[in-house]
């Protein structure tokens, strides 16, 4: 016979976003301002993931480092992508751009870019939050835009 299990205690949580700082920014229109705007990431010396968090309007309001990793290559999963972006600015992002750097300094996107552009875009379109664009910036000013050259790993469905 199966005897009640006995009360035990959980935590009760709250969940706040915590501001690091601030850094000025412009309406990032299109993935040159992106690239632009994310130079700081560009030159770093290992790969960088950053997701931006956009309004309604598609204006920044937050910018995140989801994973810093190895000269070749970050963690990234889904959850930690949209972790901020849900609770961000009070209400929620409405879209994210997601951002990386290649500090080999060639923007060409690797299969695990693509797989990972997919995986973050269908978590978006399941949580409400559009994946925009995935911009890879590199060091000298070049960049690779989904959006621009691969559209279809930005679809949400499969």
């Amino acid at each position: 016979m199966n005897q009640p299990s006995k009360p035990y205690t959980i935590p009760v949580y709250k969940l706040q976003l915590v501001q690091e700082g601030t850094c000025e920014v412009t309406h990032l229109s299109d993935p040159e301002r992106v690239a632009e705007y994310l130079k700081d990431v560009a030159v770093s010396d290992r790969e960088q993931m950053v997701c931006l968090h956009l309004n309604t309007k598609n204006r920044p309001i937050g910018r995140q480092t989801v994973s810093i990793g190895t000269l070749n290559a970050t963690l990234v999963h889904p959850r930690e992508v949209f972790k901020a972006a849900l609770i961000a600015d009070g209400s929620g992002a409405s879209n994210i751009i997601l951002t990386h750097n290649h500090p080999s300094g060639d923007t060409t996107p690797s299969r695990e870019d693509d797989e990972i552009t997919r995986k973050i875009a269908r978590a978006g379109a399941l949580l409400g939050v559009p994946l925009l664009d995935h911009v890879i910036v590199a060091p000298g000013g070049g960049f690779f835009s989904y959006r621009n050259s691969r559209p279809d790993c930005l679809k949400g469905g499969d």
